[in-house]
């Protein structure tokens, strides 16, 4: 869930911040401390995502403003390069008061003893499941997806079966950032480097080898291949062809694990191909990547060949580290209670209710706003159902003079889903925005009629509850712009939209389209709706943010006194004080398991982050 669903393009430049760096920003007004303080507290606020500069990120970042307000000592937590005052402009927030801290991606093991130097820690990466050591934590949950969510019946059955007998091996090679999904058929899997791709090697006391198949099947040539370390010395060259061959580096001993950096030159696959969606930029591809120190178990064998098998989908004990479980909506509260167990106090996202000014005088036109991406990716937006169904009131003639703006982020790897949307689009008054600037995004949210959404549509949301929205951060900008919103009946959308007093929730097609009718026929219905909805929508602000945020902080002590009671064993849990559960570390892979991130792009260098917040 991003601010305005992704639909602005970065406009300020991410890349090439040092580490470290403090940053200047805009101020999201109100939020000053009022009596809670924090001063002399250290506190973390870790997203893998940051880049992604999306409403996740907003989240995350607008705690971390009110934590510096409040006299704490705020580090921003990532693994990518990220300008910190480039992310305060684009999130609207000052973020001057805190500095980013770009950490090397060593698997949640290591995060959790960096978190030990922290009096307070704050986890914001979606479906993480990090036990950190720090004496107050918290837990922002934008849905308690499970791990296993996205598994084909077979592997959670061999999860079931075999899972057991390989937990508590723990995989000797992860991988950290730089890298795309695994492909390949059941004989080998491979995963290609965007042409710096991080590798992270487990402590070992001894001198030690690295072992891999490294090739590039598909690419137009050869290419050079550099090892080198995080101080830039280089460990080894390699010429790497089409073919896979076995690769051996020897490595130095080392206490706390080591990180290799795979440096090569890239290629697109679509060269060449003028059909091709494909964005990608390859290196080299990676195959069975293994540590060698004497003889291998068959264990650690099935342990490499099937890292997926290591995590227990059902382990929620990481959660017993944490002193208070976040909830970005009732409805995701509702969730966690029935799939973690666990009572979570919400933090409604924070909302730019005061950027957005409503034009007196309204366009006729429907918007929808959203990321485009296909059904089966998250919880899809459904612009194209949304076209195809203005495209039926338009052309009976409910619509007389209407349009419809549908505006929305793309990556590379949806542009087929676009253009089916342009195509459906076709001969109709809709206009479609991709990658639109902010600015465009708000001047439509202000000025627009009515608001569509219908996250979830087609969806079973007993069984996938996190295809539906789960809040719903465009649909109060929406509101607070003036667009009245005629949303599904669903998720988030319930505890947002008053319906008949701030807009309308449908549950069939046939009533969106009744209840828009009805706005376009009576302007002064949906004026005073408009009205409602531009009030309501100050419950969502910037302001009653920073107050709920103070709120649960006091209740859940975590400000505390600085640099007391952290447990050697892991801090205690706020029902029985038992040490957090294990469970084995991940590398920059999803919950799930199975590799590198999952997503369009590299796992933590320029991928998207899921679209699940």
């Amino acid at each position: 869930m991003t601010t305005a669903e992704g639909a602005a393009t970065d406009d300020a430049t991410t890349g090439g911040a040092a580490t470290g760096v403090r940053a200047t920003g805009v101020r999201a007004t109100g939020v000053r401390a009022t009596g809670v303080r924090a001063t002399g507290v250290r506190a973390a606020i870790y997203n893998r995502f940051w880049h992604s500069m999306g409403g996740g990120e907003r989240h995350s970042a607008m705690i971390a403003q009110v934590l510096a307000d409040d006299g704490a000592a705020v580090e921003l937590l990532g693994h990518s390069d990220v300008d910190l005052a480039a992310l305060g402009r684009h999130l609207g927030l000052d973020l001057s008061g805190c500095v980013f801290h770009k950490i090397p991606d060593r698997g949640e093991a290591s995060l959790a003893l960096l978190s030990e130097d922290y009096d307070l820690f704050v986890n914001a990466s979606y479906m993480s499941r990090l036990a950190p050591r720090a004496a107050r934590s918290a837990y922002l949950c934008f849905f308690p997806t499970p791990a296993d969510h996205d598994s084909p019946v077979w592997r959670k059955a061999a999860i079931r079966v075999a899972g057991p007998v390989l937990r508590g091996v723990r995989p000797a090679v992860t991988y950290g950032a730089g890298w795309y999904p695994p492909e390949g058929g059941r004989r080998r899997q491979w995963v290609w480097t965007n042409g710096e791709g991080v590798l992270s090697v487990a402590a070992g006391e001894g001198e030690r080898e690295l072992r891999a198949d490294v090739g590039r099947p598909g690419a137009p040539g050869p290419t050079g291949l550099t090892l080198r370390d995080l101080d830039g010395n280089t460990l080894a060259k390699i010429d790497v062809g089409a073919e896979f061959t076995p690769v051996t580096v020897t490595l130095p001993p080392s206490e706390r694990g080591t990180e290799l950096v795979l440096v090569s030159e890239t290629f697109n696959p679509a060269d060449g191909r003028p059909d091709s969606t494909d964005v990608r930029q390859l290196g080299v591809a990676v195959s069975r990547a293994r540590l060698s120190e004497g003889d291998e178990s068959p264990r650690a064998r099935a342990a490499l060949r099937f890292p997926w098998l290591l995590r227990d989908p059902r382990d929620l004990g990481f959660l017993d580290a944490y002193s208070v479980v976040l909830a970005n909506s009732g409805y995701t509260r509702d969730w966690i209670g029935r799939l973690w167990h666990r009572d979570a106090p919400i933090l409604y996202p924070p909302i730019q209710t005061a950027r957005l000014a409503p034009a007196p005088e309204r366009e006729r036109a429907v918007l929808a706003v959203g990321r485009f991406f296909a059904p089966g990716l998250g919880h899809a937006k459904r612009q194209l159902e949304m076209v195809g169904w203005f495209g039926e009131l338009y052309r009976s003639g409910a619509l007389p003079g209407w349009r419809m703006h549908v505006v929305g982020g793309c990556e590379g790897s949806q542009r087929p889903y676009l253009e089916q949307v342009r195509a459906a689009a076709r001969d109709l008054p809709v206009e479609i925005h991709p990658n639109a600037p902010r600015e465009t995004v708000e001047r439509l949210l202000s000025s627009c009629s009515v608001f569509w959404s219908a996250t979830g549509y087609g969806d079973d949301e007993r069984r996938h509850p996190w295809t539906a929205e789960h809040f719903g951060m465009t649909t109060v900008e929406a509101m607070a712009g003036g667009c009245v919103p005629v949303v599904i009946d669903r998720a988030g959308q319930r505890e947002i939209v008053r319906h008949g007093v701030d807009g309308y929730r449908w549950n069939t097609p046939a009533e969106l389209a009744s209840f828009t009718r009805r706005l376009a026929a009576e302007e002064p219905m949906r004026a005073r709706l408009a009205a409602e909805a531009i009030a309501h929508a100050a419950v969502y602000s910037d302001e009653a943010f920073a107050r709920r945020w103070r709120t649960i902080a006091a209740g859940s002590d975590l400000y505390g006194r600085p640099g007391r009671e952290p447990r050697p064993d892991g801090p205690p849990t706020p029902a029985s004080g038992a040490a957090p559960g294990g469970h084995p570390a991940s590398g920059g892979g999803p919950a799930s398991g199975g590799g590198p991130a999952s997503g369009g792009g590299p796992a933590s260098g320029g991928g998207p982050a899921p679209d699940g917040r």
